[in-house]
């Protein structure tokens, strides 16, 4: 027999993040955590718990949980892709190689930084070259026949649920290395622009799959920005990803009216904010205090944009102390957390050189 007391605070726990979406006030302002295995572990020792669901349920970090559809590749695909790698970097310890073809080598003692040295597109000019390539299709997306019952279960139990993609501009710099992928925006339209093509149509389609499952949220995953500004003029942006992406928005938005699609880029992005919201993007991570201040932020757009993240990972978090974090929190639950819009978190990845009061101090203050 299910506990009725269980279920209303599971349901307000969910609520919670949905009031928050839909710009209205919520009970407390929305949690959120992105963190690496080697600084949950470190965080586990100091909190004296077991597991990472442990660590979110003592700091009442809010309910996220992701999941994706199959890609059913075909059997010659890994062929294909080891037919392209350069001998020196096979079997060679030093190196690995990525399931897209890249070849990346880890920086040593880390579990998260590493370098690409070899992309598989990297040495084509011309978009006829474009065929050594084994491109995700359409139609390899699948549905594990059990995804809506787990999304079921995830939402009763409190969750949101997501499922996203990369940043297209990310996945072709991934094939191509992004040197390739900028100049091409320039000298090379007619390649970016197949590419793009490829790009768009296979993540159309594992987004539309997504959707029809039941997700709450479609994240586009991959940086834009540095903390001076865009990568790419934003007619750059204009020309080449803005109508391809309002395109898949209003596919994805047209199955499921209430969905809400987050953008995830680093770095200052503000030249391009207006058309991310006049094409259908709901909420932006991180807002990087550095270079886009949360208050001026939420003043701005607080309305019609959600913003997400904005706790400096490169000045508070690491060389703060707590009373510094939670100082710097309390700042902005009271001038962004105003008729929802606002979830509070790190504005980047927690790497484990932040000392982990500072972690617990950041949490702590919500409170």
């Amino acid at each position: 027999m299910k506990d009725k007391k269980t279920e209303e605070v599971r349901e307000s726990l969910r609520q919670r993040i949905l009031t928050t979406f839909s710009h209205r006030q919520p009970d407390r302002c929305v949690t959120y955590i992105w963190i690496n295995d080697d600084t949950m572990k470190k965080l586990m020792q100091y909190m004296k718990v077991n597991s990472p669901e442990q660590v979110e349920e003592e700091l009442g970090i809010d309910k996220w949980k992701s999941v994706e559809p199959k890609i059913s590749k075909p059997n010659d695909y890994q062929k294909r892709i080891d037919s392209l790698i350069p001998s020196q970097y096979k079997d060679n310890e030093r190196y690995y190689i990525a399931s897209d073809g890249r070849v990346i080598r880890i920086h040593e003692g880390t579990d998260y930084l590493e370098d690409t040295v070899w992309y598989p597109l990297g040495k084509i000019d011309k978009a006829k070259e474009l065929g050594i390539y084994p491109f995700l299709q359409p139609d390899w997306v699948k549905m594990y026949d059990d995804l809506k019952d787990k999304m079921r279960r995830y939402k009763e139990r409190g969750f949101i649920v997501s499922g996203g993609i990369d940043q297209p501009f990310k996945s072709a710099w991934l094939m191509r290395g992004m040197d390739n992928v900028l100049m091409d925006y320039l000298i090379n339209p007619d390649l970016i622009n197949q590419i793009y093509e490829k790009i768009y149509s296979f993540d159309t389609a594992y987004c539309t799959a997504l959707v029809k499952a039941g997700v709450d949220m479609i994240m586009i995953v991959g940086d834009l920005g540095m903390q001076n500004g865009l990568m790419m003029s934003p007619s750059v942006w204009r020309k080449f990803d803005k109508e391809r992406m309002r395109k898949l928005i209003s596919r994805l938005k047209e199955i499921n009216p209430e969905l809400k699609m987050y953008m995830h880029t680093d770095g200052d992005v503000r030249e391009i904010i207006e058309d991310l919201i006049e094409i259908g993007i709901d909420i932006l991570n991180p807002i990087q205090p550095e270079c886009m201040d949360p208050v001026e932020m939420k003043r701005e757009y607080g309305d019609r944009l959600v913003l997400h993240g904005a706790v400096s990972l490169q000045k508070t978090l690491p060389f703060g102390s707590p009373e510094d974090v939670k100082e710097e929190v309390r700042y902005l639950i009271k001038n962004c957390n105003i008729n929802g819009g606002f979830v509070l978190g790190p504005s980047n990845v927690l790497f484990k050189e932040i000392p982990p009061q500072n972690i617990v101090a950041m949490y702590q203050a919500v409170y």
